[in-house]
């Protein structure tokens, strides 16, 4: 499941009426951060920084959780953990491979919140 719907659905029966809206700003803000997050990791490649790198999965795994995108999130800590000890040049290939992933928990979440 690229997305499991009940990690946002959870909302609704606290919020009620102003679930929508509020789940609504989860998926946009998670959408920015998502565009955000890659060109920092981009950039901490092509730098060779590491704790910039391993920040910005951190956080992009922790923000594809949220919206309940679990496979997306296991692929960043995997990428989190092997940027820890491995040289970073090294995990540049894994980046089209997220990025494709990410795009198809866009496409559902869009599927799922349009």
């Amino acid at each position: 499941m690229i997305v499991d719907p009940s990690a946002l659905e959870a909302y609704r029966e606290i919020m009620e009426d102003e679930a929508d809206e509020f789940i609504a700003d989860i998926v946009t803000s998670f959408y920015v951060n998502a565009r955000e997050l890659f060109s920092k990791m981009d950039e901490a490649l092509v730098k060779d920084d590491r704790e910039e790198f391993v920040r910005a999965a951190h956080t992009f795994k922790s923000t594809a959780a949220t919206v309940g995108a679990m496979p997306l999130s296991g692929l960043l800590a995997d990428l989190e953990k092997r940027a820890e000890s491995e040289p970073l040049p090294g995990l540049a290939p894994l980046i089209p491979p997220l990025k494709e992933a990410y795009e198809e928990v866009e496409n559902k979440l869009k599927e799922l919140y349009a």
